[in-house]
């Protein structure tokens, strides 16, 4: 299975930056009226298989890469990729 080793740096960019990547990658619990409610959202590696290397480095299949990539540039992340092919299925 042919995948992406990806890993990013995000030490440019503003605490608030860091912050909606993070939430959009890996998604979030959200509370409102003081925790009465919970809400657990969805990050874009939530929708997809993959592998969690490290805080910032993951796995994912080539055919997934698109969208994360397009919201790791949005942000300017700092971005370093290798193709790698996996022995078995995520």
């Amino acid at each position: 299975m042919k995948a992406k080793l990806v890993t990013y740096r995000t030490e440019k960019l503003n605490k608030s930056e860091k912050s909606k990547l993070s939430k959009k990658l890996y998604g979030y619990t959200d509370k409102s009226h003081h925790g009465k409610y919970v809400y657990e959202r969805e990050g874009l590696l939530d929708k997809t298989k993959h592998i969690k290397i490290y805080k910032n480095t993951f796995i994912v299949p080539i055919e997934n890469w698109a969208p994360i990539k397009k919201e790791l540039k949005k942000r300017k992340a700092n971005i370093k990729t290798w193709d790698i092919i996996l022995l078995e299925d995520l």
